[in-house]
């Protein structure tokens, strides 16, 4: 089985927590530039680790829930 990664979840848990993506720059130390880009493309291939586990971090997420994860066989 491979996983493939799925749609970026980043939007979704920032306005659950009513923040804008300056708001989520701001917690976080990531660019509100690259938040955009993150939450606009629909897979995860390039965002380096330290940004993941900063954005996931701030949200009160595991790294892990920042995208959707899709089982292919």
């Amino acid at each position: 089985m491979k996983i493939k990664v799925g749609r970026c979840r980043i939007r979704e848990f920032r306005l659950a927590l009513g923040w804008t993506q300056e708001n989520l720059s701001e917690r976080s130390g990531v660019g509100r530039t690259s938040i955009s880009q993150y939450e606009t493309k629909s897979h995860g291939e390039g965002m380096p680790l330290v940004t993941a586990v900063a954005l996931a971090d701030a949200l009160g997420v595991s790294p892990r829930d920042l995208y959707e994860w899709l089982n292919e066989e």
